[in-house]
């Protein structure tokens, strides 16, 4: 009783830092933005401001007319908002762009930008679609950041034309419902859990490694796709991606929620988690078994706490859902991530010959969040029942 009463002290006190750090985050949010203006368009000496998303750009103050304008455009990347300035000349051509700010992963985003995916958009014409596949080569397992750079450089770009140029801007197009693989596999790996986690059920052993390969081989290594603390942050922070080129990121999420709600189960990290199921793997190879830390069994699971904390406080305070994200599943499903990553999925992977599931059992940042989600459950039923 005891115990359940600090965790319950220390839970309101972990909830109200977060409520804090994300007051103070907003308050913070907004950054000198000529910086970003120069970086766009670097002949100019001068810009004017014309409105909130719209500046003219000169060679000199008293210089009469401007060499070409500044429309500043925004768009949902995988973390969040992502903003951006779009140079534009009088011909209504791109000649520059700089990213603002963005709340992508830093190693997704860093492989985008030495891509030279930004360049990609000069001399485009705002009379172009922007679309990825078909005027725009996207980057390969960066499609989001990639799809909200090309809508920023889109709106950025037509705005201008619309506004200060006066020219004639094609609609924009409708932005089109992504449903495919990755989706239906999702949805059948809820089935799977859900009927797997059945008292009854026969086959329960053989439906988990089923359901852990397909989400090995489908939601790891084919779309890299798995459920991550930045998805997380990213709802925490309200920047809800919009729903016709993400309804993966609103099953993922709204899936885990509805069980957890509904049976206080969470079939993802058993049965169909993609960097478990690996893990699982190499333990079937090496004959991995169990292991307990005895008395530091507690430290582990509040020192793991902790670093989960801390990492989400950033977050929010920074605005940033994938600013302090750790998890390795990137580093090897996409071969993305820093070399401290690429040396920790080394050791894990090792690990997981002899111990099961090492990185869930002591370091993944997914199961703090779940206890949380639990022991508020918990208490608001016995709040309900009295």
């Amino acid at each position: 009783m005891k115990k359940q009463k600090t965790e319950r002290f220390l839970g309101i006190l972990a909830l109200l830092s977060f409520i804090v750090a994300w007051v103070i985050g907003y308050q913070l949010e907004n950054a000198d933005i000529n910086p970003y203006l120069h970086e766009a368009m670097p002949t100019a000496t001068h810009f004017e401001k014309l409105d909130a998303i719209t500046y003219a750009a000169y060679t000199d103050v008293d210089a009469q007319p401007p060499i070409g304008y500044i429309g500043i455009g925004e768009s949902n990347g995988y973390g969040g908002p992502l903003k951006m300035a779009v140079a534009v000349d009088l011909d209504g051509t791109i000649t520059g762009m700089a990213v603002i700010q963005h709340r992508e992963t830093p190693s997704w985003f860093r492989k985008v930008n030495e891509n030279g995916f930004i360049q990609s958009f000069f001399d485009k014409s705002y009379q172009d679609a922007f679309q990825l596949g078909e005027d725009v080569d996207g980057i390969t397992s960066a499609t989001y950041t990639s799809r909200a750079i090309a809508a920023s450089a889109l709106e950025g770009s037509r705005s201008i034309a619309a506004n200060q140029l006066g020219f004639d801007v094609p609609p924009t197009p409708k932005p089109k419902v992504t449903f495919g693989t990755p989706e239906i596999a999702l949805i059948a790996l809820f089935g799977v859990g859900y009927f797997g986690h059945q008292r009854n059920f026969k086959y329960k052993k053989q439906l988990r490694w089923a359901g852990l390969l397909v989400g090995m081989v489908v939601l790891g290594f084919m779309y890299n796709k798995p459920l991550t603390l930045s998805m997380v942050n990213q709802a925490l922070l309200g920047f809800w991606p919009q729903w016709q080129t993400n309804i993966y990121w609103y099953l993922m999420l709204g899936g885990i929620i509805f069980v957890f709600t509904v049976d206080n189960k969470n079939p993802y990290c058993q049965w169909f988690c993609p960097f478990g199921a690996a893990q699982e793997c190499m333990g079937a190879i090496g004959g991995a078994k169990n292991y307990s830390p005895g008395r530091y069994r507690n430290t582990f699971t509040w020192l793991r706490r902790g670093v989960v904390w801390f990492a989400i406080l950033v977050a929010l305070l920074f605005r940033s859902p994938g600013l302090t994200s750790y998890e390795i599943f990137g580093t090897l499903f996409a071969l993305v991530g820093s070399n401290p990553q690429f040396i920790l999925l080394g050791i894990v992977l090792i690990a997981s010959l002899f111990i099961k599931r090492p990185w869930c059992a002591y370091l993944c940042p997914i199961d703090p969040v779940d206890k949380f989600i639990r022991m508020v459950r918990k208490w608001i039923l016995e709040k309900v029942k009295k």
